[in-house]
């Protein structure tokens, strides 16, 4: 969101609120030796923990989503969804940041309970999406059409980091070499994700300080100079999606 702001000078963002859709940080205990640990979502702890250190305002609190309690069930989804409409809908909403397919669900609750799109009473400035493929060609045009016209900003995120965002207009993201060390296996042999070439693509290895050559289950596909898309997990589906893919572009591109 920073990289955004100081790139597009678009600062009235940052003066609303950021839409909080996460999953609940707080949902089974486990016992230690001298009291239970409560743990849940990692998504949900880091909207609990971070806003403190870079001064988001999230809509609604992520202690208010974790009091409600639940699991991943409809039910509980539309209490989350019920929260969020209540708490946010005369607030100043200026970001919208998470799960792609959660913040559609979220606008098409609010359009079949409340008769309400979200652009009806919020000035979204901009979409921050994350966790599934394909954002910009199946994603932004729904989030737009229930949202309003805004810049949609995709990042590739997971349990174990931030890897990659969008840097720019293009719609490809960037890795963060600085922290992470990014391997491909690709055609049989393993290469740094730096060497790829324009179309080459294979399964992606991670390396942290916490997990070395993590196989994280994902395919990446280079668009050229330091430009990559994620097109999806590593399954015989996907991979054969990705082979039409490429000898349909090939043949009429």
């Amino acid at each position: 969101m920073a990289n955004h702001v100081l790139r597009t000078g678009r600062f009235e963002i940052l003066q609303g609120k950021v839409l909080n859709l996460n999953f609940p940080s707080r949902m089974r205990s486990m016992p230690s030796s001298s009291e239970s640990a409560t743990y849940g979502f990692s998504s949900g702890t880091y909207a609990r923990l971070n806003p403190a250190f870079a001064g988001t305002n999230l809509v609604p609190r992520q202690e208010e989503i974790d009091a409600l309690g639940g699991g991943l069930t409809k039910k509980a989804w539309e209490a989350r969804f019920e929260l969020t409409y209540e708490s946010a809908k005369d607030e100043d909403v200026r970001v919208c940041m998470g799960v792609a397919p959660i913040i559609t669900s979220f606008a098409r609750y609010a359009k079949r309970r409340h008769h309400r799109l979200p652009k009806e009473f919020w000035r979204i400035g901009a979409f921050f999406c994350t966790s599934v493929p394909k954002i910009h060609w199946k994603y932004a045009p729904v989030l737009r059409h229930f949202y309003g016209e805004a810049p949609v900003v995709e990042m590739y995120t997971a349990t174990e980091g931030v890897f990659a965002q969008q840097l720019d207009d293009l719609p490809y993201v960037s890795p963060n070499y600085d922290t992470y060390l990014f391997e491909v296996v690709t055609r049989g042999r393993v290469k740094m994700l730096y060497e790829m070439k324009r179309g080459e693509w294979g399964r992606l290895l991670v390396s942290s300080c916490l997990l070395p050559r993590y196989d994280i289950g994902d395919m990446v596909e280079c668009l050229g100079g330091q430009y990559f898309r994620v097109f999806g997990r590593a399954k015989a589906y996907t991979i054969a999606e990705h082979v039409l893919y490429r000898a349909f572009t090939r043949w009429f591109i």
